[in-house]
């Protein structure tokens, strides 16, 4: 068991009288609870979903920037020509 574990360990018997038994099992279920949500984090499907979502975002202002200037472009030109 490592010092953190241990201390944890003793927190949860003296507050919750728990058996030696039952207290191992507590913290062992808080210990694959905590495991279990950091490693969404860390997976790397997580970090490839991020960046294939942040990728189609960039590509949906890019189309809405360039149709926008496209726009303003048309009708600066086009007002140059009627002169």
């Amino acid at each position: 068991m490592k010092p953190h574990t241990r201390k944890l360990y003793q927190l949860a018997r003296a507050k919750l009288h728990l058996g030696e038994q039952d207290g191992i099992k507590f913290i062992d279920g808080i210990q694959a609870e905590v495991q279990g949500s950091t490693q969404d984090f860390v997976n790397k499907d997580f970090v490839r979903q991020t960046v294939a979502e942040a990728k189609s975002e960039l590509v949906k202002w890019m189309f809405i920037f360039w149709v926008g200037q496209g726009a303003v472009t048309y009708m600066i030109v086009s007002l140059l020509m009627k002169n």
